[in-house]
């Protein structure tokens, strides 16, 4: 497998400060040895794991954030007045890098070729305090780069649609829906409403390539030994893979055909009550993937003078998955699933 590690960034509550450890886990006790082995009731129960010592923590600034992005095999994390730390996984040692343009406490990341883009997560609220920034790995520096272009919707337009996540968050056109990287070149991005752009890392632009929207929720990975892009459905995050080299959608479809559907494993049997947080998708190479789900549960009644009465936990699944080609030659693509392992936390998690 190409990544050694997957990375889990977990915030630990208790005791008189918190802290954020990064939890590194070997991913290959995912899988079985051969595929055979795989795909039996009991290998589709999740084993209870225990999580491994923390490779570093850092000490949670007070009052404020910190925010954590991978790049390849390491981890950059910043925190709300810029500083910049990066932990080298193959020496396990940190280093300060030169600080962050801007600050975001929420965004998302890209490794484009030896370069690093941020993108906050609500770009067309305020184009100004949400710059798209590039952090160079030639010489380590950030930059600011082209903001995403923003421009006033009409809902009357026939190209306008109003592609929402759910009916509990706050409609945002330019909210950010679903992203991916495409040729090792090109960032797309779909908003909820405003159809989807690229950004072109070789000329530094970004255009409006379309007013349809990517099929998935969140991010989607490129899985070279398929030719496909993967990730969980917009609709009802099932597993999923689409091709987005075909010709792309027109009015009124809007959304590009998926090749492959999976529906998803059952959630694992819970006591309590257990919400579905997130859902993320980490290629593994080899055409392995590693399917991380994030439950979160609360207890307690909040209250403003006594915080501690309402209790907060986080369980963690991951489980190891396969995609392989119909052995009959029919083109199809199946999965084979893998090993699972269930961790409990308490506090929040953030799968890298």
């Amino acid at each position: 497998m190409n990544r050694p590690f997957v990375n889990l960034v977990v915030s630990k509550l208790s005791g008189r400060r918190p802290v954020l450890n990064l939890h590194r886990i070997d991913p290959a006790g995912l899988f079985h040895p051969a595929a055979a082995a795989a795909g039996s009731a009991a290998a589709l129960v999740p084993a209870r794991g225990r999580m491994p010592p923390a490779a570093v923590s850092f000490d949670w600034p007070c009052p404020g954030w910190m925010s954590f992005m991978a790049i390849k095999n390491n981890v950059i994390a910043t925190d709300h007045e810029g500083r910049t730390l990066f932990y080298d996984g193959a020496l396990r040692a940190i280093r300060a890098m030169s600080p962050i343009t801007y600050p975001m406490p929420s965004s998302i990341s890209f490794t484009v070729g030896d370069e690093l883009y941020v993108l906050g997560r609500e770009p067309g609220r305020s184009r100004q305090l949400q710059p798209f920034q590039r952090l160079r790995l030639k010489d380590w520096r950030w930059s600011r780069s082209e903001p995403l272009p923003t421009v006033n919707i009409d809902c009357r337009d026939p190209t306008y649609f109003p592609y929402k996540l759910g009916v509990e968050e706050a409609y945002d056109p330019y909210a950010l829906a679903a992203h991916t990287v495409v040729d090792d070149s090109h960032i797309w991005v779909s908003t909820l409403g405003a159809g989807t752009y690229s950004f072109d890392t070789d000329g530094g632009r970004w255009s409006k390539i379309g007013c349809w929207a990517l099929p998935f929720r969140g991010r989607a990975e490129y899985v070279p030994e398929r030719g496909l892009w993967f990730g969980f459905s917009a609709q009802d995050e099932h597993l999923c893979a689409v091709d987005l080299q075909q010709e792309r959608p027109v009015l009124p479809s809007r959304v590009f055909p998926l090749l492959h559907v999976w529906e998803g494993q059952p959630p694992p049997p819970l006591e309590g009550q257990w919400t579905l947080t997130a859902s993320h998708l980490l290629p593994l190479g080899s055409g392995k993937l590693c399917v991380s789900k994030l439950f979160r549960r609360t207890e307690g009644q909040l209250s403003s003078e006594h915080t501690h009465h309402k209790k907060a936990d986080s369980l963690v699944v991951l489980a190891g998955v396969e995609i392989i080609k119909d052995p009959a030659g029919t083109g199809s693509l199946h999965i084979i699933r893998h090993k699972s392992v269930r961790y409990n936390v308490a506090g929040n998690v953030k799968p890298l």
